[in-house]
């Protein structure tokens, strides 16, 4: 019904009419979209946005020997990494920036120029023909990616208040990612097997430029408007500058065996990301990253689990991927094949994450999706290296499955529904920073114990059985912290809640009703 969808008033959006009576807030009289299909369609264009941004890491995982073949390195483990890295890795620095100017210009312009930056870079991407264009041009994309998230999480949160609605949109957008990354590149990774790994590029550029033009028709000009304010630059620097070195030092490890320029990367980066933890406290006057929002209850525990809970995440895919490529010499499609129960879980998986934050505590959630990838390291670790797939891997894919869109939705969620609206952009903002922080950086460690195990080389299978462990043990620190300190009730809540400001304004009488 027309009654059901959200409404505006300036640049502050309003619960739907079903829920402004029992919040005591006022609705304009026009409505924000013209008819449920217009509201249908702006969900649609959002999820399938979250879809082509994940794509391109799956369409890497299936065909990183292609790409690193018709590269000229397909015998360097450290390049490879770079394969899959690239992109992930630029896409945590920038989500917190994305997540800042979303609060400033609106997440409906930041989404749409991510939408078209990120098709100009896969098209430009095709013609590649050396790794270090191929690895500048993954990560130019995934400067869009960073933008992409909080962009479109900031306009769902925006237009749906917190309840039902809001648990079901936000569920299928965390299932988009792993449905997408899994089984949404099987196009991409035939045409790569069967035709060049161009053709990767060229179809994500296709597949780009249909969800941005499905976004411009469905996104009303008056939806996700800015609140105004100024980017704090020399935070973002440091912020950037500070994630970039610290990941591309382990990454880059494993190319020089954490020679000089690898350590003195990794000091700088660190040295940065304590300059900016400073300025952000003390000197700048309009943060990317406001300090107060940590006050929410064990906020920065479940940043911390949920971060751990990406690295084993982050491990499991590159390297069971690598498993099925190189130690049982699979081709890139029926790898592909072989993540069908992920996919069709994952997107399972999600939705029931976003129904058990109203009706489970948090903390069980999180512990469950822990455990769930924990038993997957531990089913690829003891795989026999011959074997059929409906043993170890099968079981394998479906518990990693449940493990990253339990933690998603449910840190997402509880992001979402704990902050200030106007600080909506950075908690999506914080979240998709430690997902793309947690694979990047998951991917180095792996790579780093895989080559100092696999005796130069000669013993591959090892390598990836360490590689499996280090997951292991990364799953259970992050459950001890979860069993430790994540202390969160269910989420029940209806409806917006007013913010403190309105709070202070409110007449008695409002206040007793907020």
């Amino acid at each position: 019904m027309m009654s059901d969808v959200a409404h505006t008033t300036g640049d502050e959006v309003v619960p739907p009419l079903s829920s402004a009576k029992d919040n005591n807030t006022t609705v304009k009289e026009h409505e924000l979209f013209r008819g449920k299909w217009q509201l249908y369609t702006f969900v649609g264009a959002i999820l399938l946005g979250q879809g082509v941004n994940m794509m391109p890491f799956g369409a890497t995982l299936s065909s990183q020997l292609i790409i690193a073949r018709e590269l000229g390195v397909a015998d360097d483990a450290g390049q490879i990494t770079w394969i899959v890295a690239a992109f992930s890795m630029t896409a945590a620095f920038f989500v917190l920036i994305g997540g800042r100017l979303s609060d400033i210009y609106g997440p409906r312009i930041i989404w749409q120029a991510s939408m078209a930056w990120m098709m100009v870079w896969n098209l430009v991407t095709s013609f590649a023909r050396s790794p270090p264009f191929f690895d500048a041009c993954r990560g130019l994309a995934g400067i869009s990616s960073g933008m992409l998230l909080p962009a479109g999480i900031g306009l769902l949160a925006r237009c749906y208040p917190p309840g039902v609605g809001r648990a079901v949109v936000f569920g299928l957008f965390g299932a988009l990612a792993p449905f997408s990354a899994a089984g949404g590149s099987i196009f991409e990774t035939l045409l790569a097997q069967l035709v060049s790994s161009a053709w990767i590029w060229r179809l994500l550029a296709f597949k780009c430029a249909l969800t941005l033009l499905l976004g411009i028709l469905a996104m009303p000009l008056s939806i996700g408007q800015g609140g105004g304010g100024s980017l704090d630059v020399v935070g973002a620097f440091l912020g950037a500058a500070g994630l970039l070195l610290f990941n591309f030092a382990f990454s880059q490890s494993t190319v020089d065996d954490w020679g000089a320029a690898s350590i003195s990367t990794l000091v700088v980066g660190l040295a940065l990301l304590f300059a900016f933890a400073l300025w952000e406290s003390f000197v700048a006057k309009e943060p990317i990253l406001p300090f107060d929002i940590w006050k929410a209850p064990t906020f920065g525990w479940v940043l911390l689990s949920a971060f751990l809970g990406f690295m084993t995440f982050g491990v499991w895919v590159i390297y069971a991927s690598q498993f099925f490529l190189q130690i049982r010499h699979l081709s890139p499609l029926l790898t592909q094949a072989y993540w069908t129960p992920f996919t069709l879980g994952a997107f399972f998986a999600a939705l029931l994450g976003a129904f058990l934050v109203r009706t489970v505590p948090a903390q069980v959630i999180f512990l469950a999706g822990l455990v769930s990838l924990c038993l997957s390291n531990i089913l690829m670790a003891t795989a026999p290296e011959r074997g059929i797939y409906w043993t170890y891997p099968f079981f394998s894919t479906l518990f990693a499955a449940l493990g990253p869109d339990f933690i998603f939705t449910a840190t997402q969620l509880i992001a979402s529904n704990t902050v200030k609206a106007s600080q909506q952009g950075v908690a999506g903002s914080l979240v998709g920073t430690v997902l793309n922080v947690g694979l990047a950086l998951g991917a180095g460690l792996g790579a780093n114990v895989e080559l100092h195990v696999n005796a130069g080389g000669t013993r591959p299978f090892d390598g990836k059985r360490g590689a499996f462990y280090l997951a292991i043990g990364l799953a259970v620190t992050g459950m001890m912290i979860v069993v430790a300190f994540v202390r969160l009730p269910k989420d029940g809540r209806v409806g917006y809640e007013k913010s403190d400001e309105e709070k202070q304004t409110a007449t008695p009488g409002e206040e007793e009703r907020v």
